[in-house]
């Protein structure tokens, strides 16, 4: 059971004295006390659960002290408050500390029966409020994930409807062609047919893993053993046709050998210099810096320019498209780098640094398989 604290306010010492040894001789209470106004507030604070409050204090009234508690501690986040009070008090002062946010109101002398039974009350009372506002919290959460859902699958639709309908066009076109007319089946013809199908399995295969990473699973590996500057080189040589800027790189592997799969790298690689071109300044040059760090590889790829706010804040949102980007997309790119370095066992930053937007890649030299 939860040890519940009590705070006794009280300037009188006989007073805090009998409301201790009644609370004393129950279990599950940890009473607290204080003989002024300012020394009770020193002490209220979130872990107290409810506050046994004499309305005339020295230095303060209990109304006043409710009043200061509640702009220390916010809005609704009063504990519950038992005013108590040495004298008769009419039906209009007990209504001003209701008003002011008291549970309660007690008179001397104590009815340790009465004084045990009301504290029971509202230790009740605040469970079902902190069941309810549980409920509510969740209720809350499930409500912006299904919002979150929804925009997530607009947006999967959208990009369903342009991006995947465009290349099977392209394919149907072209394959109707050649069939009505087997002498237009040239060699321009079978590659516009090969992009368009490479294009629609890329598609498929990066919304098959961006559903299995949601599910909690991650992206699975086939591991072999590589020479690490052997593959990059290949792998610069090939993005030096897709991008504009030029790539320079800071090779500093030697025979560094990994154990990776050689795809899934290539998949990270490639989002990267591409996005670093798209989110870069056009006329500076691309740089790719690799280095080894004991057991890391670690790659940094940089451009003259920055990565929008907006970028930064949805690098694994689905689906979100950058208003930066100038070409249709599936906005998978970032997400999937994200997934599969995690899937490596490494992770992947993104950041503006002194005019540069950098990406930092730390990959394990052997990928667990």
């Amino acid at each position: 059971m939860k040890t519940r604290r009590i705070l006794i306010i009280d300037d009188m010492d006989a007073n805090r004295y009998v409301l201790r040894k009644i609370l004393e001789a129950e279990s599950g209470f940890e009473v607290l006390e204080a003989g002024n106004g300012e020394a009770g507030l020193a002490q209220l604070d979130a872990s107290i659960d409810l506050v046994i409050l004499d309305i005339n204090l020295p230095d303060m009234t209990g109304f006043e002290l409710i009043q200061q508690a509640e702009a220390k501690l916010g809005h609704g986040k009063l504990p519950a408050v038992i005013n108590i009070s040495a004298t008769f008090v009419t039906g209009k002062d007990k209504a001003m500390g209701l008003n002011k946010g008291a549970r309660a109101y007690l008179t001397h002398p104590i009815n340790p029966d009465e004084v045990l039974a009301t504290i029971s009350s509202l230790m009740k009372s605040n469970h079902r409020f902190e069941r309810m506002e549980k409920q509510r919290q969740v209720a809350l959460a499930r409500s912006e994930n299904l919002r979150s859902e929804k925009i997530m699958l607009e947006r999967f639709m959208r990009s369903f409807s342009h991006d995947l309908r465009s290349p099977l066009a392209a394919a149907v076109m072209v394959t109707g062609l050649m069939s009505k007319n087997p002498a237009r089946r040239t060699e321009e013809m079978l590659k516009i047919l090969a992009d368009n199908l490479k294009r629609i399995d890329q598609m498929v295969t990066n919304v098959l893993d961006i559903s299995h990473v949601s599910m909690g699973g991650g992206i699975k590996l086939i591991g072999e053993p590589l020479a690490l500057a052997g593959m990059l080189g290949e792998a610069v040589e090939n993005l030096r046709l897709q991008v504009t800027q030029q790539i320079l790189v800071d090779d500093q592997l030697g025979d560094a050998r990994v154990f990776w799969d050689k795809h899934a790298f290539l998949r990270i690689f490639d989002n990267l210099v591409i996005n670093a071109s798209k989110h870069g300044a056009a006329d500076s040059s691309i740089r790719i810096s690799q280095a080894v760090e004991e057991d890391m590889a670690v790659i940094c790829v940089s451009n003259h320019g920055n990565f929008p706010e907006e970028v930064l804040t949805n690098l694994a949102t689905p689906y979100f498209i950058s208003t930066k980007s100038e070409t249709k997309g599936w906005g998978l790119g970032l997400p999937i780098v994200k997934a599969l370095c995690e899937s490596f066992g490494g992770r992947v930053s993104f950041l503006n640094d002194e005019g540069l937007a950098k990406v930092e890649l730390r990959l394990p030299l052997s990928v667990a398989v």
